[in-house]
C-alpha cells in the first residue's frame, strides 16, 4: 500500500492555471468577443471550447508559457506566468486566432520568412487591403533583430509520457485598432522534433483579463 501511494504521488501532472488544463472546457466572456472593432482581423468562432492538447515552454528566469489547444483548431489560449504547479502567478492571458498557416517547401523559403520577421514592420494581406504591423519585441530598435527561439512540449492527454517537442522561432508585432487597443500578430515558425515537419503560423491575438475566462 505504501509503495503504491508513493508512486501515485510522484507521478508528474500537467500544469493547471485558473482551472484550465487538458480535458476541461473554457468559456470566454461573450462581451469580449462582441466588442471586437470592425477593423480587427481576429475571428473567434465560438465562446466555449474544450482543451484537447496542452503545451508548456520554460522560458527561464522563472517565466513559463502555457498554451491550451481547443477542439476548434482555429484558436489558441495562452497564459504566461508561473509554472502552473507550485507557482500559480498569471502575468498575461492571450486569446489567439489563426489567420493563416503556411508550409514552406524549401530551405530558401524558410530562410526568407525568418529574414522577414527580423524587420521593423510586417505586412499581412488583409481581406480588402494590406495591413501593416509594427514590431512589438525590440520595439525601441530600428535595426533588424533576431527572433525569439524556444522549445514547446505538447501533450495530448494527462498521462502523455512522450509529449511532442516543437522548436519555435517567433516574432511579435502589433497595430493599434480603432478602439485604442492593440491587435497582436505572432509569426511562429514551428519545427517538430524528429519528423522534418515545418510550418509557419500567423496568429492574431487579443489580451484578456482573468474575469473574462470561466471554467
Amino acid at each position: 500500500m505504501l509503495r503504491f501511494w508513493r508512486k501515485k504521488k510522484n507521478e508528474p501532472r500537467l500544469p493547471e492555471l485558473l482551472g484550465v488544463t487538458i480535458d476541461r472546457a473554457v468559456t470566454v466572456d461573450s462581451v469580449s468577443i462582441k466588442l471586437l472593432p470592425e477593423d480587427s482581423l481576429i475571428e473567434i468562432p465560438q465562446q466555449t471550447f474544450s482543451i484537447v492538447a496542452q503545451g508548456h515552454c520554460d522560458l527561464g528566469e522563472q517565466s513559463h508559457l502555457h498554451r491550451f489547444y481547443p477542439d476548434d483548431d482555429s484558436i489558441l489560449l495562452q497564459m504566461q506566468g508561473g509554472d502552473g504547479i507550485e507557482d500559480q502567478r498569471i502575468d498575461e492571458i492571450m486569446l489567439w486566432s489563426y489567420y493563416d498557416v503556411k508550409y514552406p517547401g524549401s530551405d530558401h523559403l524558410w530562410k526568407a520568412i525568418q529574414q522577414s520577421i527580423r524587420q521593423r514592420t510586417y505586412m499581412l494581406n488583409g481581406p480588402n487591403c494590406e495591413v501593416f504591423y509594427e514590431r512589438a519585441w525590440f520595439g525601441d530598435s530600428d535595426q533588424p533583430e533576431e527572433p525569439i527561439q524556444y522549445w514547446e512540449k505538447v501533450s495530448e492527454n494527462q498521462t502523455d509520457k512522450e509529449p511532442r517537442r516543437i522548436f519555435q522561432t517567433a516574432m511579435l508585432f502589433a497595430r493599434e485598432l480603432s478602439d485604442g487597443k492593440d491587435e497582436m500578430l505572432l509569426v511562429n515558425m514551428e519545427e517538430v522534433e524528429g519528423t522534418g515537419e515545418r510550418s509557419v503560423a500567423y496568429m492574431l491575438g487579443r489580451s484578456l483579463s482573468q474575469h473574462e475566462l470561466q471554467t
